[in-house]
């Protein structure tokens, strides 16, 4: 089936984000993946171009690729370049730069917080690029060459041959060539005859090695995908328990090497001190020919050892399932281990090629993996596998498309399923559990007009993504150059990406979702509440701008219908409160019960007033009432920020060592004055905690970074604390003359001035600046009053998390409109 028609009957226009163009054609299944920051990586050629879903004409990142050079394997007479087992590679003449594979890391591996991308090259290259940290810049920065540590490792090893040091080359007339120069460069012209010279002046020193050797090292060497595992969760067990990833590297030889990253020791908004070190844990054989997917789950079980689920398939159509336990991955020092064992080969009677894998393992069966897997010949095998009593069971085949299936990808749990195919078709599933039932993508919302323009255009799809809420997939296909206007669109206009709504679906009766608007709005009312209970984890990052953008497109068609779900999902907080309750009732009951709220919840009320409620709300009385949730929401999260950094201080009190404690408390002269002002306000355990504190007044300058006093970075005059948000210096009171007052903004973390020379960190949702980063331990908060020593023991060894303090969104440095920037609501 084809993409879908756009619906006459509605009038919302949401079109600014639904799709977009690009200059250069993708060429490799699963192009496009989604980041868990909300952002899209394309690969199309020599470029990977970053988008931002929010605005997808709007400002992008781009990582442009170079020729790299070949690794010095050795040398190979010339007589010996037509052998059999190096015709591939002396017939592989296209030496232009071309992406083959891209994979996001999780959230937190960048040194800003965010996400790495992995790039795969057409030459078996695989580095990894961050988000550029110079102004006015767009081009994404290198910061590891995992191929150059890959070939080090085997060089070291001599790639695992007998040793042929004695075969080194010593005699300069006799006729040799590099073989890497055979790709493309072995017959140069007289610009290149110096290059040349110095080419075969370099090879003089490497090994003599046979054809064969070349040919196997040329495979061990050469990567094809790659793929991200999710966060390893700190295990107790160990000495210094860092979370850490871990990147698959799939090669031609048919072995897939392990790559462990772990999260920086400090995260900077500039250009910072954390670097980037992979570390090889271990390496696999996984198959006998090309490793052509690699897919990852993670299975936490309360009754075994939790695993680590990895999924390979091959170019000869082979799929295996692996598996290792937490602890030995984590615990891995040497790269000569095999960390990974065999669960289940999955075989089948015709191979096909595996052209692209998706792994969901649901969380409501701790057991279960589900596996789709999408071929070459276009047909789609989805597969569940039983962790417990190791059984594999089919779950059908199917054949909606007629060419390789190019994107596979799934949502809600494991229960959707979304494919696409190089003959133009995108596919939405949904499984029952032991089948598969094909139903028609809806890109609609309830109110919303989709204008897309470019879908009749459209020639071959290469990959499809599902967006972090589950409510939209990504598609990019190429164009059809036959249907481009020759002047104004064929030179710059060859692929393009496309958003499709899929949160109007019915998964629980498996049938296509009925035309009438009220069926559809309860569909929608169940797949947004589920998603939203989703992010109540706080393990998972607060990246809701699909939802957001559903609910705003929603509110304009059915104001009421929005508010009716909002308080169905409030009023399942709270066990003394029925669902069917007026807004009014909810609202209230909720303003009363923030401290027994945890510190996810609060902030998820808090994006939600910002972005939906407070956005074209038609009745003031309704407005108000929002707003003093927001404002005992916000209250109660800033209690909590200084309750945590009093506890920091009294355990520092009690003897504890800085080292012991994770997080140093800074801003403790501007929290004690705010609680001062506010005594009136504040809570009774906060009160207590300030009493103890005052005790300290003699030893609490020793303890930590105790400044009441500040003054104005710009004139020195010293600035009085008057909000917790903004101060004004008193340079007209210090001189005596009318001067100009310098309006300057306090860190929402810790009260204190922010600078004005480096870099700080801002919250796009509530505007807010920040330059000493919040604890990770403060949003595990489950509510107050808070227990000393519970707060210190789980803010622990923790580094700083650059997270907003009042919307637990990501925070970035801000930038201007004409640079990319993340939207995570």
């Amino acid at each position: 089936m084809t993409r879908p028609e756009s619906n006459p009957t509605y009038s919302f226009d949401t079109s600014t984000h639904d799709e977009t163009t690009l200059i250069a054609s993708p060429s490799y299944p699963n192009s496009i993946c989604w980041s868990n920051e909300n952002l899209l990586a394309v690969a199309c050629g020599k470029l990977i171009t970053i988008l931002n879903p929010a605005s997808l004409a709007g400002p992008r990142g781009l990582i442009t690729l170079k020729q790299n050079k070949p690794f010095p394997m050795g040398v190979v007479k010339r007589e010996e370049l037509l052998s059999p087992c190096l015709m591939p590679i002396c017939l592989s003449r296209n030496t232009d730069p071309c992406v083959r594979s891209i994979s996001w890391s999780p959230s937190g591996f960048s040194p800003n917080g965010g996400c790495l991308l992995s790039v795969c090259t057409f030459d078996g290259h695989v580095k990894l690029y961050r988000s550029p940290y110079m102004e006015f810049a767009c081009e994404w920065i290198e910061i590891a060459d995992v191929s150059q540590l890959l070939y080090k490792y085997h060089a070291s090893v001599n790639f695992a041959e007998a040793d042929n040091s004695d075969l080194l080359i010593h005699q300069a007339n006799e006729v040799e060539a590099e073989a890497g120069l055979v790709n493309g460069k072995n017959l140069p012209g007289k610009k290149d005859a110096k290059r040349l010279k110095s080419d075969e002046a370099n090879s003089s020193s490497l090994p003599r090695i046979t054809p064969q050797q070349y040919a196997s090292r040329s495979a061990i060497l050469s990567s094809l995908v790659v793929g991200w595992s999710p966060v390893l969760p700190c295990l107790k067990n160990l000495e210094s328990p860092i979370k850490c990833s871990i990147l698959a590297i799939g090669a031609k030889s048919g072995g897939v090497s392990f790559w462990r990253i772990c999260v920086p020791e400090q995260y900077s908004v500039g250009i910072g001190n954390s670097s980037i070190k992979p570390e090889l844990v271990g390496f696999l054989e996984a198959h006998v020919s090309w490793v052509s997917a690699i897919d990852w789950g993670l299975s936490v079980s309360s009754s075994h050892n939790s695993q680590l689920i990895l999924v390979t398939g091959s170019f000869d159509g082979s799929v295996k399932l692996w598996s290792s336990e937490l602890e030995e991955v984590t615990k891995i020092t040497e790269s000569k281990r095999y960390p990974f064992c065999l669960l289940m080969e999955i075989k089948i009677n015709e191979p096909s090629p595996v052209a692209t894998i998706s792994l969901s393992m649901p969380e409501n069966s701790e057991n279960k993996v589900v596996l789709a897997i999408g071929r070459g010949s276009g047909s789609l095998d989805l597969w569940t596998y039983n962790l417990s009593c190791d059984q594999l069971i089919s779950a059908g085949t199917y054949h909606s498309h007629n060419q390789m299936v190019m994107g596979l990808s799934f949502s809600f749990d494991g229960r959707c399923l979304y494919s696409c195919s190089q003959d133009n078709s995108v596919c939405s599933w949904v499984f029952d559990g032991s089948h598969l039932h094909e139903i028609n993508i809806t890109s609609d919302i309830p109110g919303n007009h989709n204008l897309a323009n470019l879908s009749h255009l459209s020639d071959l799809c290469y990959g499809i993504a599902v967006s972090p809420g589950d409510m939209m997939v990504a598609v990019v296909c190429n164009l059809d150059p036959k249907l481009l206007n020759p002047m104004y669109q064929f030179g710059t206009q060859k692929a393009m990406v496309e958003l499709l709504y899929t949160g109007g679906w019915n998964l629980e009766i498996i049938k296509e979702p009925l035309d009438s608007s009220g069926a559809n709005l309860t569909f929608w009312e169940s797949n947004i509440l589920y998603s939203l209970k989703k992010f109540e984890n706080c393990d998972k990052d607060l990246v809701i701008w699909d939802i957001i953008t559903v609910l705003s497109g929603l509110k304009k068609a059915n104001p009421g219908w929005v508010e009716k779900l909002l308080c169905k999902w409030f009023s399942g907080w709270f066990s003394d409160i029925q669902q069917d309750a007026q807004l009014e009732n909810i609202l209230s009951h909720t303003k009363l019960r923030v401290s027994t709220v945890d510190t996810r919840k609060l902030h998820l009320i808090s994006v939600i007033c910002r972005r939906i409620t407070f956005v074209d709300s038609k009745s003031d009385n309704e407005r108000q009432m929002w707003h003093e949730v927001l404002v005992a929401c916000e209250k109660e999260l800033r209690e909590r920020l200084v309750g945590c950094t009093f506890a920091l201080v009294l355990n520092l009190a009690s003897g504890s060592s800085s080292e012991d404690i994770g997080t140093q408390p800074v801003g403790v002269g501007q929290m004690v004055h705010w609680l001062s002002v506010n005594n009136g306000e504040a809570s009774d355990w906060l009160k207590n905690l300030l009493s103890k504190l005052n005790k300290l007044r003699i030893r609490i300058q020793s303890l930590c970074q105790y400044t009441a006093e500040e003054t104005c970075s710009y004139c020195a005059a010293p600035v009085q604390f008057e909000s917790p948000e903004i101060a004004g210096c008193n340079g007209g009171d210090l001189t005596g003359e009318s001067t100009e007052t310098h309006m300057l903004s306090r860190c929402a973390v810790s009260m204190q001035l922010c600078s004005i020379v480096d870099p700080i960190w801002f919250c796009i949702c509530c505007q807010r600046s920040v330059d000493k980063l919040p604890p990770q331990g403060f949003f595990r908060i489950s509510g107050t009053p808070l227990d000393v020593s519970c707060v210190n023991e789980s803010l622990g060894t923790d580094v700083n998390v650059p997270w907003c303090p009042f919307c637990g969104i990501m925070l970035q440095r801000l930038l201007p409109d004409f640079l990319l920037s993340i939207n995570p609501v």
